[in-house]
């Protein structure tokens, strides 16, 4: 088995074990424990407690709890947030890049690529969950709970690129794909299950023609999907 097979077998793997982890631990769950709950516009810190049929929001101040069951007959108009701040780690796939220009005598325009990717994630993310009631067609008022995160931080994985004279320079004759090590700067955004965001990267060249491939270390712009591991 050749070292750029294996890298891929790994990504593979990674984002398997990621996709298990995001049904489990998922951060659009409101989960049980501290938030910093924000109350029409009053915040207080509290500690949520999820029930069988009910959450239960402690103000820990005051000491008083206030039950939210899933069903009510009646409006409740109070729309409540709980904001929770916390250490993200995601595996994050390249979904395009954006190359810029290359200004040399032949000049390379910007390119589009697409090749298969993974890196590691670290970043701050901050959670909103906000609750409200909605109306159904029987009367009723069930609980809703909708999501936002947003995240910065820095990535760091492997990737593919496909080596050809032209992005070489003329170094190379034959075309072969590269493996390259990306880096940089990523920025996240959450809406109940989707996940997406933005990035600004650098690559590098794991092979003996680094030095003529005229990507090397030249910024570029990215779509990326993320996957939560914590």
């Amino acid at each position: 088995m050749n070292l750029k097979n294996l890298i891929i077998i790994i990504q593979i793997a990674l984002l398997f074990s990621s996709c298990v982890t995001l049904q489990n631990n998922a951060k659009y769950d409101l989960a049980e424990g501290m938030y910093q709950l924000k109350i029409d516009n009053k915040k207080f810190n509290g500690y949520i407690e999820n029930n069988a049929d009910s959450i239960k929001i402690t103000n820990l101040s005051s000491k008083i709890s206030t039950n939210l069951p899933e069903r009510i007959n009646i409006f409740f108009p109070v729309k409540q947030r709980f904001i929770k701040p916390s250490l993200d780690i995601d595996i994050l796939t390249t979904l395009l890049k954006i190359r810029p220009q290359v200004k040399q005598v032949i000049p390379i325009p910007t390119q589009l690529n697409t090749a298969f990717n993974g890196n590691l994630y670290i970043g701050h993310r901050t959670d909103v969950y906000q609750i409200s009631y909605q109306k159904n067609p029987l009367g009723n008022y069930k609980r809703k709970i909708n999501h936002f995160g947003f995240s910065g931080g820095i990535f760091v994985g492997l990737g593919n690129t496909i080596m050809t004279s032209t992005t070489t320079n003329n170094a190379i004759t034959t075309e072969y794909d590269g493996i390259i090590l990306q880096k940089g700067i990523a920025g996240i955004i959450a809406v109940n299950k989707l996940t997406i965001g933005v990035s600004l990267g650098l690559d590098n060249l794991l092979d003996v023609n680094q030095d003529s491939w005229i990507y090397q270390n030249k910024p570029w712009y990215g779509l990326i999907l993320g996957l939560n591991l914590n």
